[in-house]
């Protein structure tokens, strides 16, 4: 018997505001950037060892996009924190997940791209952890879902047609990879949390072709107290 669909996923491809906000969100809300990485125009705002990282792709479409994206971040922080972006201080964490290193902030933020398309999601309650993904099949899709999904997740995904397995497994990538993203940690690494401590997450599509997920390790702010930016 066919699984019942889930509940609606937020659909944000016409909410993307072109103004930038005046201050950081408030406490119980939340903002998302959009960014399109292929866009000319972009300065380059990297700090030495973000040159050098660039400095490694071999191939000049994800090389011109680490640099995009990159440029955007420094950008956007500058923004929030009335400084310019080369003097936006990061640190890393022990499986590289960037913040905010000797601001006085409660900013936290985190960085996800797909293609041409990144999503930068910006919160003062908590750390926080997004994903996007382009919707496309996979090889060994259902391998993947039985290894890395719960159980139940994976007989839901196997129990769906064909064409709506692709569009799940997205969903329910995203959803890993934020929560992961969220509590600092790799893909693969083991975490202690139990279920009652786990990040929360959300899916919202960003844009159409592309499906993204949001982890925060509280309640996330309902999607009315959302305020997507596209960055210029």
């Amino acid at each position: 018997m066919m699984s019942q669909p889930g509940p609606p996923v937020p659909d944000l491809t016409d909410l993307w505001l072109s103004e930038r906000p005046k201050s950081a969100p408030d406490p119980g809300t939340l903002h998302l950037w959009s960014v399109d990485l292929d866009r000319s125009g972009f300065r380059h705002y990297l700090s030495q060892d973000e040159l050098t990282r660039a400095s490694r792709f071999s191939l000049d479409t994800p090389k011109s996009r680490f640099i995009a994206g990159r440029s955007a971040l420094r950008s956007i922080l500058g923004h929030y924190l009335a400084t310019p972006p080369l003097s936006v201080r990061l640190k890393y964490g022990e499986h590289g997940k960037p913040e905010l290193a000797d601001q006085a902030s409660d900013i936290h933020f985190n960085l996800a791209h797909s293609g041409h398309l990144a999503i930068l999601a910006v919160s003062c309650d908590c750390p926080v952890g997004v994903d996007v993904e382009r919707i496309r099949s996979r090889k060994y899709m259902l391998g993947i879902s039985r290894r890395m999904f719960s159980r139940e997740e994976y007989q839901r995904l196997a129990s769906l047609p064909d064409g709506d397995q692709i569009a799940q497994f997205c969903l329910l990538w995203t959803r890993l990879e934020a929560r992961q993203k969220c509590l600092g940690t790799g893909l693969f690494t083991p975490t202690l949390a139990s279920d009652d401590s786990m990040p929360c997450w959300e899916n919202f599509i960003p844009e159409p072709g592309f499906c993204g997920a949001i982890s925060m390790q509280k309640e996330i702010p309902k999607t009315e107290n959302w305020t997507g930016f596209k960055f210029q």
